[in-house]
This record gives C-alpha cells, structure tokens and sequence, in this order.
C-alpha cells in the first residue's frame, strides 16, 4: 500500500537522532528505492508476505546462520520488490556474509546496519508517521493489532507471546505479574525484575486506589503499571519499563487498553479452563508427573508462578510399594511413612495408590548427594520391616532434577527403578536408585530394535544353545568374567575352577562367538547383551 507522503531509502538515515548510527552495509546504488512500508520479519517464512516498497527489519530471530539460507532471504526480497533490508547485527546474525554482500551490491539492494539497541518501535514510528502522517498511523497501528490478536486467538499462545506483542509495538521492557503474590508470569530474563516486584509490593495501596495506571520513575527507568482487572477483581498486573524521559503516546495507550482484555481472557481461560486458581498443590505436582504439562514449558511456569512454587528448586521422586493387604495396616504403614518425613523435616506431597505411594520430595543439602539418600532410605525400610513383621518394602529413587519441567521423567525414573531393581536383585526388601540402572532403561527402551535383537541372538541365544546342548557353564561363566572385569585369576576363584579349566572356557567363548573376548570393543558387547539378557529374561 502506498500512503500519501514519498520516501526513499535515503531519507533513513536522516529521519532523526535515532538513526544517526544506522550504516550502509550494501546496496548504495538503492538507495533511491521507495518505502512505502515497513515491517518486521522473525521467521523465514516471513519473507513469502513482503511487498513491494517495504522495508524489513529483523534480528535474524529462528534463521540458522547458514549463509545459504540468509542468501535465499535476500534474494526473494529483491525478486519481490523490497526497498530495502534493515539487520540488528549481534543478536542472532553476527556479519553478513561478503556472498551476500556482493549479491545485494549487484542488485542494488540496500542492507542496512541498524543497532542492537533500537526498539522496533523507535524504528517503525518516525517511518509509519513520515509515510501516513501522524492520525493515519494510529489508525494503522491499533488495526495491525486488532489482526494480531484475532490470528492469536485462533492459535495456541501463552502470556510471553502477548508481552512480545506489547515489546514489539511499544518499544520496552513488559512484565506481567500475578496480583496474588506477585510472582512474574511471563518468560523473562531481565535483571529488573527484582526491581520491579520491589516497587509494586511498596505501592500496592497506590496501585488499587489508581483508576488505570500508575507511573514510576526509579534511577535511570520509568515504570508504568496497569490493573488486569476481571469482573470478579485484579488478577494481575501490567508493568512497562521504559527510559526515564519517555513517555507513552496516545497511541501506545490505546494499544495497551486493546491487549488486556487478552490477557485477562487468557489468564482465566487458558490455564486449564480457570481450574488452576482451584487446583492443590499435591494436584498440581501430580498433574507434572502425568505428563500433562509436556511440551508446554511456559504454561507450567505460568502455573508455577502463581502457586509460588520454585520452578528451577530441587526435587526427587521415589515410590514404595510394599506387600500389606489389609486396609487398617496399609492406614498405618502411611501414617508411619509420613511420621518418618516429618520428623526429618523434609517437605513432601505424595499420592497413593493400591499398595503404592508416591512422593515428591523438595531436595535439600543433607539430600545433596543420591548415596546419603540411599543410606536415608535404607534405614526407613529397615525401620518399617520392624514394625511390620513378614512384609515386603521396596524403594525406587529417581535421580535428583534441578526443574519441574523435568519431574514427569522424574517419576519415571523411581518407578522403572523400582520395576527392575526388584527384578535384577532379587531381594525380598530393598531400595534402588535409578542411578544404578540408567543403561538398563536406555536398553528397555530400544530392546525391540532390530540391531539389538541381532546383538542377542549373535552372543547370549547362541551361548546358551551350547549349553543346553553340551550342558555346560559358559553362560555363567562369562557373566563371572564381566563382574570381575575380565579377570582371569578373580573370575577362578570366584567359580572355584582352575585358571587352566578357566582359559579353556574362554577359548570355547570366543569360538562360538566367533570373536576375541580380550579386545575391548567385543567386551563392551558382551556386557550390554549380558544386560540385556537380565531384561528379557
């Protein structure tokens, strides 16, 4: 679309005090090309929607930086007809290639540098007003994002994806927090953030007195604050960083009254259909351990955040099941559990079901390393085989994760190395740490694989024909070979054969295997089809 006032590429840099550092990098025989709009590129896909006249910005965000790829983006522009290409260098692109360079030179399209620090915002305004005038880009802009957020509701999105919309068309830093506790609820890495939970827990009286918003001014930054107001009260707050000496336009006002309805609907709607404002926390870690989170990082954050739980704190899973049948003794053998925790002051939520229970543990120092929480656990299976006379214990500990993103994989963990330490070590009471068995669950996991399954048949099923045939040992004897790491004189000993009688079984292992059971490679196979053969069997 072309608006009624003329520009060119050249005019860019001229345009005021915010483009004095704005540099050629390629293209000066463009630099008459007309702009008759601008936008702003994050995605290659981008490039299919640029028209001709326009002027793209971008930081090369989701771009590989692989030359071929950037080249092909440079290219379409000019077959499409764009005036020109602005590229924040540092971020994402760290130079433009010289291919690309003498491409564009060739073509007369201009590359332009534009620094790191210029907000899209800063760039868009002075371009937009110069091009439609001062009404007419407002109009523009709350129309843009009007379309915006009609394509955002019809996709999945989170509240991070409307703070990056707020960024994108203000031009500052955005933090949303939840009314309740003031945890921040949008992804964000910026050192202000102390800063600003600080400041609004010192103005709270002021901010709920204010009809709309609330105005800072701290050091070198101003803060503005929002209600997000539902029918029902403050469900969170709206806060923009900004540089001391600005301040918002008519337009970024209205823009930001258009986006908090979003976020209120979001906020009630999208987190579970409004059931986290309900849910436990036992619900809620549980829910984690369900998988029901998977894939969604940021909602869970989101989740986190408002229940001021620790997202990065951590915690460890394990799971007990044990052999009591009867209801009033099972009743017991809990309280008796939780009695344990509590006396050790350790802060848990658990579940229980059938004979089982489950418990989220928050990990502290005395827990730090998984060998003290073996010995821990060890003692409570000794202490409830005490109080339960012939029942069975068993423990299966997950490895320690330091985020609730990774619990889910937590609880599998304790519950395959409760699965298969019962099965390897054969007690009738114990506790097992994953950490004992992580190979055995890589093998688990791709037992059916078909090289695998020729590994087994190629060493374990062809030893144990020949025994079955020749009734022999051998299969025995290479299991005593690898828990003495292939020691001749200590695997003797330990079957109570001769070293001679021992070396002639080697030999008849490496005939049948057809391989050398001294080279280390053929050792590395013969442990993990030894360990697979504990699986299957």
């Amino acid at each position: 679309m072309k608006w009624g006032n003329y520009m060119i590429v050249k005019d860019i840099f001229s345009l005021n005090k915010d483009f004095k550092d704005f540099k050629l990098i390629a293209g000066n025989g463009g630099l008459n090309n007309e702009i008759k709009s601008v936008d702003i590129m994050e995605v290659p896909d981008g490039v299919y929607w640029v028209r001709p006249g326009d002027f793209i910005i971008t930081t090369g965000y989701s771009l590989t930086k692989n030359d071929t790829t950037l080249e092909n983006i440079v290219q379409m522009m000019i077959a499409k007809g764009a005036a020109a290409l602005g590229v924040k260098i540092g971020r994402y692109i760290d130079e433009i290639p010289e291919k690309i360079i003498r491409y564009a030179e060739e073509h007369n399209f201009p590359i332009i540098f534009v620094p790191l620090a210029s907000s899209y915002n800063s760039i868009m305004t002075p371009i937009l007003s110069k091009l439609m005038g001062d009404d007419n880009y407002a109009s523009h802009m709350i129309k843009e994002l009007r379309h915006e957020l009609n394509i955002l509701n019809n996709h999945s999105y989170n509240v991070t994806t409307i703070a990056n919309i707020i960024s994108r068309y203000i031009g500052c830093d955005v933090y949303i927090l939840w009314e309740n506790n003031l945890n921040i609820i949008n992804e964000n890495n910026n050192l202000n953030v102390i800063n600003v939970k600080k400041l609004i827990k010192d103005n709270l009286p002021k901010l709920y007195q204010s009809d709309f918003s609330t105005e800072f001014v701290e050091n070198d930054h101003k803060y503005i604050v929002f209600k997000v107001k539902s029918i029902k009260g403050i469900i969170a707050f709206l806060c923009l960083g900004l540089e001391k000496t600005r301040k918002l336009t008519n337009t970024d006002i209205e823009i930001i009254k258009e986006i908090i309805p979003t976020i209120v609907i979001y906020l009630l709607s999208n987190s579970n259909n409004a059931t986290l404002f309900y849910k436990s926390p036992e619900d809620f870690y549980f829910s984690i351990m369900d998988g029901n989170y998977e894939g969604d990082e940021l909602k869970l954050r989101e989740e986190a955040s408002y229940r001021d739980i620790d997202f990065n704190k951590s915690r460890y899973v394990w799971i007990m099941d044990s052999t009591i049948k009867d209801p009033n003794d099972f009743i017991r053998f809990e309280k008796k559990i939780i009695s344990i925790m509590q006396v050790h002051d350790i802060v848990f939520f658990y579940r229980k079901e059938n004979r089982r229970i489950t418990f989220v543990v928050e990990n502290k120092k005395l827990h730090s390393n998984i060998r003290l929480l073996e010995s821990f656990y060890e003692n409570v299976v000794q202490d409830l085989l005490k109080s339960f006379k012939n029942k069975n214990f068993n423990i299966g500990i997950s490895k320690i994760c330091n985020s609730l993103k990774y619990l889910h994989y937590a609880f599998e963990e304790a519950n395959f190395s409760l699965k298969i330490g019962k099965k390897l070590r054969k007690v009738d009471s114990g506790v097992y740490l994953y950490d004992d068995f992580m190979i055995y669950h890589l093998l688990y996991e791709i037992s059916g694989h078909p090289t695998l399954s020729k590994l087994y048949k190629n060493t374990i099923e062809r030893i144990k024909k020949y025994d079955s045939d020749n009734n022999t040992e051998l299969l025995k004897t290479l299991e005593a070979l690898v828990d003495n790491d292939f020691s001749i004189s200590q695997t003797s000993d330990k079957l109570f054969i001769h070293r001679n009688t021992l070396y002639k079984r080697v030999n008849k292992l490496n005939d049948i295997l057809d391989s050398d059971v001294d080279k280390s490679e053929n050792r590395l196979i013969l442990q993990i089809a030894l360990k697979l053969n504990e699986i299957l069997e």
